[in-house]
């Protein structure tokens, strides 16, 4: 009795999810200029009707009754359409009876415990002449419940496989992608939780009572890190820089936020992270500092990320392309207002006390820096530790991983020559714009 129970709760579960997948399909179509595109939708309507058909035949079997062989049903009771050609009146297809399983074509995977819902993503934009651009193709994968997409937005010619393709800014939201659904994923969200090891628990990014948590956000597809914290996953950064400072098998432990003065007792600023070497009775035999540099932000961030977390399962898909401030990396702001600063000021005082430091950069940020001349490690007064987050998959989830891509070595002088270097345009574009006295 009970494993009936059980059976009519899960095939029914299906049934509803079946039925909502195969309405979504077909009033896709029902919006589709292009013929072979219709008709795709319309054959992938017809294949999720097939599954709700198998699934009330399993449903009558348990409940003892016999099922009542039919042909598969159409959606909405319509033929499918056989089209020739744009000009030629469209003509009911002939019928093809086929005889399937009752229950064996159900897929294991689609049962509700392991049911991740992503948006169908065959895209047909608008041209600039108003008409859809020709899809060759459909790739769909699981579709997520009517409710989230009522009103589902054409965007680009292209098929979506994961994040890299989404339209809206954010990259990590509290460490997570935006369509994790996880409940590891729902608590970071939920308290404002940061993972990356930051200073306390919660994410501090901008504001401390309600923060900007966003750790990367997209471009041009990529992500790209904008909060200095997120360089600290499993405090890679901190290894990397020790194989620098020190020699192997040297005692060492890290600091963060470190306040640094100059001579006359003028702050210099706050070192990121320090690392201590100590000697076998714990005396400190050395030092170096790793300074974070993150994207700045262009733009309006804080609404796409407010807009999101109002409901995190629907906007995951939102597409943000079309309003107003879209958040962009601001790659110059980030190397005039942070980078040449630390590298001037702090780098400055370091370099006269002979220490090494270590700059953990993201790598759209580095690559937008004049060319540097690198030296051998030995001979290097700081190494460039170039950052960039990898989609990895754990399971049935997708996220991004920090990932060490390439060091630079290089001397101190010659970098700071090499970044605050000015290519001065043309005197005589400049003065022309001066008015002259008159004669």
């Amino acid at each position: 009795m009970f494993i009936n129970k059980d059976l009519l709760e899960f095939f029914g579960s299906m049934m509803e999810i079946k039925k909502q997948k195969r309405d979504i399909f077909n009033s896709l179509a029902a919006d589709v200029d292009d013929s072979e595109i219709k008709q795709t939708l319309l054959r992938i309507g017809m294949d999720e009707q097939r599954h709700v058909d198998h699934l009330q035949r399993s449903i009558d079997l348990v409940n003892g009754e016999s099922p009542v062989p039919t042909s598969s049903p159409q959606p909405y009771n319509q033929q499918p359409l056989s089209v020739s050609s744009d000009n030629e009146e469209q003509q009911p297809a002939e019928q093809v009876e086929e005889t399937v399983p009752v229950v064996d074509e159900i897929p294991v995977h689609e049962t509700i415990a392991h049911f991740q819902p992503v948006i169908a993503q065959t895209i047909l934009p608008p041209t600039d002449m108003g008409e859809r651009q020709h899809v060759n193709e459909l790739h769909v994968q699981n579709i997520p419940p009517s409710d989230s997409i009522t009103h589902p937005k054409f965007t680009t010619s292209q098929t979506v496989h994961n994040m890299n393709t989404f339209k809206h800014p954010l990259g990590e939201i509290f460490g997570f992608t935006a369509m994790d659904q996880s409940p590891k994923a729902k608590r970071y969200r939920s308290h404002r939780h940061c993972p990356f090891n930051n200073k306390v628990p919660n994410c501090t990014n901008d504001q401390l009572k309600n923060p900007l948590g966003v750790c990367s956000v997209l471009h041009n597809d990529k992500p790209v890190i904008t909060c200095p914290v997120r360089f600290r996953e499993d405090w890679m950064i901190t290894d990397d820089a020790a194989d620098f400072f020190f020699e192997e098998g040297t005692r060492w432990s890290s600091l963060t936020e470190v306040h640094l003065n100059d001579a006359n007792g003028k702050s210099a600023g706050n070192i990121d992270v320090m690392l201590v070497a100590y000697d076998e009775q714990g005396k400190i035999i050395d030092f170096g500092t790793v300074e974070v540099h993150a994207a700045y932000i262009s733009g309006n961030l804080r609404e796409p990320f407010e807009y999101y977390m109002q409901e995190p399962k629907s906007n995951a898909f939102m597409d943000w392309t079309a309003q107003p401030n879209y958040p962009q990396p601001d790659f110059l702001s980030a190397a005039r207002k942070s980078l040449v600063p630390q590298l001037l000021f702090k780098g400055g005082i370091l370099h006269s006390w002979n220490k090494k430091m270590a700059v953990a950069i993201d790598k759209s940020l580095f690559d937008t820096l004049p060319s540097l001349n690198r030296v051998k490690k030995e001979d290097a007064d700081i190494a460039w530790f170039i950052y960039r987050l990898e989609l990895i998959t754990e399971g049935d989830k997708e996220r991004y991983q920090l990932k060490k891509v390439d060091v630079v070595y290089t001397q101190f002088l010659s970098a700071l020559s090499s970044i605050t270097a000015i290519s001065a345009g043309n005197v005589g574009d400049f003065v022309k714009f001066i008015p002259e006295l008159g004669s």
